[in-house]
């Protein structure tokens, strides 16, 4: 049986009040050769079991144990059949076929790691917004050709200025990840920390210029509960450190000078740290010295 090029991995916790639209946006779109499973982790009040049962081409799997974020994300790459992996959220829905503009003979180098793909941002109700967060993403983005290979030094710069990839929308070369692996001490830049990684060690991160994934931005979602939290900027400050240690090993300069500035990151905990004056003053205080602080 020949492998498939694509395993679309559905982590999932809780009551996922959204995995039904997911489940019924990838049977419509994905290919028959896509194979998709939904992975629970444990929790209490879950008809996930239920809900996946509906689906006759959808498999079902659940951990004996709590594994967190990062846990589950890893135990999707260790199972994944697929050449590459996709690790879509159980709130984002399919808007196409992921591999519509795959081109084999461009993308099936053995150094390319990670392909992005582009995305429409939904709300609650699926409807197409414009939130901030996404219009900084969209104007630190580069310039794209159809299907871009980045080269590494230029890649990481920008990245530097700020992580526009999106995470659900992401084609992981399942073999890499099953060695470099997800860091479960990161939440919201746990994309970027493996970027950065990889790139320290010559993989490549190429993208396809198709919109294929419906983003669901939501008060409830993990990345926004985390997003105004003290331990969001820990985290970026974090990469940011870790990559400068990188680029200064590489020799890229630009790199190095970015990682350093962290400009949007700091921008983000500034505008951030304002917001939380009348709530959480000590916790507002805090972010501002991270904000100000020089990344060594």
């Amino acid at each position: 049986m020949n492998q498939p090029l694509l395993h679309v991995m559905i982590p999932a916790y809780g009551k996922s009040p959204y995995l039904r639209q997911t489940l019924e946006s990838a049977v419509k779109h994905l290919p028959l050769e896509v194979p998709i499973t939904v992975i629970e982790d444990p929790s209490i009040d879950s008809n996930i079991e239920n809900l996946v049962r509906e689906f006759s081409r959808v498999q079902y799997l659940k951990n004996n144990e709590r594994l967190g974020i990062g846990g589950n994300f890893n135990k999707s790459i260790e199972l994944s059949t697929g050449v590459f992996t996709q690790i879509c959220g159980s709130d984002d829905i399919f808007l196409d076929d992921p591999l519509k503009e795959f081109d084999t003979e461009k993308l099936s180098q053995s150094d390319i790691a990670a392909i992005g793909l582009d995305v429409e941002v939904i709300n609650e109700n699926g409807k197409i917004v414009k939130t901030l967060p996404d219009l900084v993403k969209r104007t630190l983005r580069p310039s794209l050709k159809k299907i871009t290979i980045f080269q590494n030094n230029k890649i990481f710069s920008n990245l530097m200025l700020g992580d526009w990839l999106y995470f659900p929308a992401i084609l992981w070369k399942t073999d890499t990840l099953k060695q470099t692996k997800f860091d479960g001490n990161f939440h919201t830049a746990m994309d970027l920390d493996v970027f950065i990684r990889l790139l320290s060690s010559d993989q490549k991160i190429a993208f396809i210029k198709s919109k294929v994934l419906g983003y669901r931005r939501h008060s409830h979602s993990a990345s926004s509960l985390y997003a105004k939290s003290i331990g969001r900027f820990d985290e970026e400050f974090l990469c940011h450190k870790n990559a400068l240690e990188i680029a200064r090993r590489k020799n890229w300069k630009t790199g190095a000078i970015l990682a350093q500035l962290a400009l949007t990151v700091r921008l983000h905990a500034i505008m951030q740290s304002f917001l939380m004056v009348f709530s959480s003053p000590s916790s507002a205080l805090k972010v501002l010295v991270k904000a100000l602080s020089p990344i060594r």
